[in-house]
């Protein structure tokens, strides 16, 4: 069955989000605000919709010549290990750092329930480790979790 853009268009529509769909290609570009920063998001539809992507533009930049590259690294590593469902890369080509989240759609459909889950684990992730990489940047030293009111200790679920 795969996800259309009007599809996917209801989906956004049913978050009660504000969008920009690109005029040529299955890509929706949006902005979301947190409690540490405003954050632009591209959804696009690859594969002729069976596969869809949730990624952050433009979300922190780290070139590889930068003095605390690897520490940044080892972070996100860490990150990726601790969060389940959003994934951080960096691209050594021009040290974008992005978060992403990706979802197989193959022969099904996406559910309200599920877009609002995938939009549920994206932003606060992005959102509460967007200090941690840049204080991590600009002293070499990795920060940590950060401990927030009502989440477990240590911050967000470890994988099992």
């Amino acid at each position: 069955m795969a996800l259309t853009m009007a599809g996917l268009r209801k989906l956004l529509d049913g978050e009660g989000l504000k969008y920009f769909l690109h005029p040529d290609q299955p890509v929706v570009l949006m902005g979301m605000g947190g409690l540490y920063g405003s954050y632009q998001i591209g959804i696009s539809l690859q594969d002729d919709g069976r596969f869809l992507q949730l990624r952050t533009l433009g979300y922190v930049r780290c070139p590889a010549t930068h003095e605390h590259l690897a520490t940044v690294l080892r972070t996100l590593a860490e990150i990726n290990f601790r969060v389940r469902f959003v994934k951080f890369g960096w691209d050594p080509q021009d040290g974008e750092i992005m978060a992403y989240a990706d979802m197989w759609v193959m022969d099904g459909t996406v559910t309200q329930a599920q877009f609002s889950r995938i939009l549920a684990n994206l932003i606060p992730t992005i959102d509460l480790n967007y200090p941690r990489l840049g204080r991590t940047m600009e002293t070499g030293v990795d920060p940590g979790v950060p401990d927030l009111p009502g989440m477990p200790p240590g911050g967000f679920p470890t994988t099992i």
